[in-house]
């Protein structure tokens, strides 16, 4: 598990099953979220969108993840999914 800065928060690069690799990513400033889409070796996608958490540990706060897990058989669903999320979470 390898941690990084990213727009601002730490980002921890792994997928919690470790069964996918990031296909996906778009930084929205605006809303202070990260959308990302993970692809499984399966050929599924895992459409994730991050906020920003303070941690009393970490100087800079943690990207988490705030939906949850939902798999998509298809790239263009999953980017449909987080866009649906974002219109009715922000």
């Amino acid at each position: 598990m390898a941690m990084e800065e990213k727009y601002g928060g730490i980002w921890v690069s792994a997928e919690e099953d470790r069964a996918g690799k990031v296909v996906f990513e778009e930084y929205l400033p605006v809303e202070a979220k990260l959308h990302v889409i993970y692809q499984q070796e399966s050929g599924l996608f895992l459409p994730f969108s991050f906020v920003l958490s303070q941690d009393r540990q970490w100087r800079l706060p943690l990207w988490v993840k705030e939906n949850e897990k939902s798999v998509m058989p298809s790239f263009e669903s999953a980017k449909e999914y987080l866009n649906s999320y974002a219109e009715s979470h922000t």
